[in-house]
């Protein structure tokens, strides 16, 4: 893999002078809460589908269990 794109010839030097804007501390802080809220979002999203992905699989081995005894109608 090639990593050498962009700008070959630029120095730390000038890499360190190089000013990168900020958004306003109070931007910062909406951002981060807006982050925040949705990683809870996604993390209980993921519990409800390991939650789901356990009840599918204990389902499927009740109906296996059923075929193989002969009890599915």
């Amino acid at each position: 893999m090639d990593f050498s794109a962009g700008r070959p010839h630029l120095s730390f030097e000038q890499l360190r002078m190089t000013s990168i804007p900020l958004p306003p501390l109070a931007e910062q802080m909406r951002i981060v809460a807006e982050v925040e809220r949705r990683l809870s979002v996604v993390e209980e999203l993921d519990a409800v589908v390991a939650t789901n992905l356990q009840r599918a699989s204990r389902l499927r081995q009740s109906i296996l269990q059923k075929a193989f005894a002969g009890e599915l109608v």
